[in-house]
């Protein structure tokens, strides 16, 4: 993984072989950021992505292992309540006959390339336990 700070944005440059996720929160903890948005594109090999149902509170997924273009990924940045960094992703994939697959994205290897932008925030932002959703939400 390779990245640039220009301006105020973070271009991460995520080499083939290399998860996404993973390489996202190594550019945060390096920076120091803990508060930001994510967005990108690229091509992957293999990604897992998981469906959250709230009324049970449990996450589900399913992998792809096959040649992905990864049409979209947005997310964010957050500080946990025991003040680890937090990464949320969501993608949209496409399977090479065009078919698409979505979802909270829990980890993407990198098949070809991918370009991330990280958006650092200025103001600190937490994210707690939510007992109704039983998801960490961020806090307003």
């Amino acid at each position: 993984m390779q990245y640039k700070k220009i301006d105020k944005e973070i271009i991460v440059k995520v080499i083939k072989g290399e998860k996404i996720v993973e390489a996202i929160k190594e550019v945060c903890r390096k920076e120091e950021i803990v508060n930001g948005w994510i967005e990108g594109i690229g091509a992957l090999d293999w990604a897992e992505i998981a469906h959250y149902n709230v009324a049970n509170k449990k996450y589900s997924s399913f992998v792809l292992e096959e040649a992905l273009e990864m049409v979209s990924l947005i997310g964010n940045v957050f500080l946990g309540e025991e003040g680890e960094i937090i990464v949320h992703t969501h993608a949209a994939v496409s399977r090479p006959d065009g078919e698409m697959r979505g979802g909270h994205l829990a980890e993407a290897r990198i098949g070809g390339a991918g370009e991330i932008k990280i958006t650092p925030l200025t103001s600190r932002i937490a994210k707690k336990y939510d007992e109704e959703t039983g998801l960490k939400l961020i806090q307003i």
